[in-house]
């Protein structure tokens, strides 16, 4: 190795180290780390920082574009869109974290509109409008991997803040959880488990509790347990960190075992469960009887006819089971039955047919909602779909089926920042739908489909709006908001 020429050495300072390549000197930063394996110091370059020459250090060039450009258009549609519906969201957050409110906000909207990995967060904030109307945050991926670290350790304020949408009176609440593999050894809640895809890797077990209220749904709080605890076990502890009353847990065909339903009485929660037709609770007497004789009662949902009896419950009992019958989802498993088949089936086919088409249609809940009546017992588990198109839309959207985070407090914080990211996309569900517009437009995809291309420009005498499409004015209108004459 050639010794440095003392003209070139005079600018080494501490911290760095001059090389030389091919005839050309570099200053480069340098530390050095224990290597517990090897037993030994070992170098390590942080970064390239010039040329050296006899003159002095010529800076390397990083900058391709001239330090005071400004630019001249931007995005604004759905950046502008999102913080007309997601005002008490800031507010909440600069009430809880008030150092930190303006990023956790601003990273958890571009996120919401555009599904990114956080390395791409800041290239996203510089070309919309929102680096004007919330300037001077610093989101690239070497500041916000030090920010989450930070967010990771306060649980006891993300705990306030979900705490401040749970409603206190006229609503009730509904529990459901989601697995998220994670193959991270630093983190001890990634444990083997099960799920319903027939998963075991290690996972985390993700419990969310959505809040109902007037027929509307909102994300409101969640919690991480490991991935081999399964939800039953955690839903008292969960609504303990909550602080609330009246919580209703809609389970899957799964939870038929009487222990769990035995164990969710004792804790004082609510459960509702759907039965298998060939459980021998699930009761058979009114498609017994002629015709639609049996049954009690009916009621419309989503323009269907739904029968329903209730079975007689026994004094004292704490659960009760409710059978309900879908007259068109009748008809359309009966076509279904071997329809190919029609003329051609064996007695033994015709038998088997007949005896299936009795549970046809049908569904029985079992629950432990006494004082609720059978059409808001339906209603009311009809929600699970909208919950699970919620996990359906936390994971695939937000593409976070997997989470590639290597510490707990990092994890959390990702799981923060996906929560707050969800609550936006579920206000713009709640507007397509009181305007009805889910029809034309997918909640998840709308702000970044049809919002995204809304421009606005600064030719140097002020930002104005740039004329809007045909497909992102029927997108406003859906969603009940008018684009801004002036841009202030």
């Amino acid at each position: 190795m050639s010794a440095i020429p003392p003209e070139i050495a005079r600018f080494r300072q501490k911290g760095t180290e001059i090389k030389c390549i091919r005839g050309h000197y570099y200053l480069q930063r340098v530390t050095s780390r224990w290597d517990k394996q090897a037993r030994k110091v070992r170098k390590i370059t942080l970064g390239y920082i010039g040329r050296v020459t006899p003159e002095g250090v010529i800076p390397r060039k990083t900058r391709r574009i001239p330090a005071d450009a400004k630019p001249y258009s931007k995005e604004f549609g759905a950046t502008w869109a999102l913080r007309q519906l997601t005002p008490d969201i800031l507010q909440a957050l600069e009430t809880h974290f008030p150092e930190d409110a303006r990023w956790l906000y601003a990273t958890a909207l571009i996120r919401c509109i555009r599904h990114c990995p956080m390395r791409y967060t800041e290239h996203f904030y510089d070309v919309s409008y929102l680096s004007e109307a919330m300037p001077g945050l610093h989101l690239s991926s070497g500041n916000l991997s030090n920010l989450m670290t930070s967010l990771g350790y306060r649980r006891r304020q993300m705990v306030g803040f979900m705490r401040s949408f749970v409603p206190t009176k006229d609503a009730f609440l509904v529990f459901d959880g989601t697995p998220v593999v994670c193959n991270s050894q630093n983190i001890a809640e990634a444990q083997r488990g099960y799920n319903s895809h027939g998963c075991h890797d290690p996972q985390v077990n993700l419990l969310y509790a959505v809040a109902l209220r007037e027929h509307r749904l909102m994300p409101v709080f969640y919690k991480r347990y490991p991935g081999s605890i399964r939800d039953v076990s955690a839903f008292a502890n969960f609504r303990k960190e909550m602080d609330v009353g009246e919580v209703v847990a809609i389970c899957d065909k799964g939870f038929a075992k009487k222990a769990d339903q035995e164990a969710m009485e004792a804790a004082g929660i609510a459960y509702l469960t759907p039965l298998k037709r060939n459980n021998r609770e699930c009761p058979r007497t009114p498609l017994e009887q002629p015709g639609l004789t049996g049954f009690q009662g009916r009621f419309l949902y989503n323009g269907r006819i739904v029968w329903y009896w209730e079975a007689p419950a026994a004094a004292g009992a704490k659960h009760r089971c409710i059978l309900y019958l879908d007259e068109a989802l009748r008809h359309q498993e009966q076509s279904n039955l071997h329809g190919a088949d029609i003329g051609n089936e064996t007695p033994e086919q015709i038998r088997k047919v007949a005896a299936a088409q009795l549970l046809s249609g049908t569904i029985c809940l079992k629950t432990s909602l006494m004082d609720r009546d059978a059409q808001t017992v339906y209603r009311t588990y009809k929600l699970r779909e909208e919950i699970e198109q919620l996990f359906d839309t936390y994971k695939a959207e937000e593409d976070f089926n997997t989470t590639g985070m290597h510490s707990a407090e990092t994890q959390e914080a990702a799981f923060f920042l996906n929560h707050l990211s969800v609550m936006m996309a579920y206000r713009v569900y709640e507007r397509l739908k009181e305007n009805k517009g889910l029809k034309d437009f997918a909640a998840v995809k709308t702000p970044e489909t049809y919002l995204w291309d809304v421009r606005a420009t600064n030719a140097g005498d002020g930002w104005q709006l740039e004329p809007v499409p045909k497909a992102a004015k029927k997108a406003f209108k859906a969603l009940g908001l008018t684009p801004p004459d002036k841009i202030s």
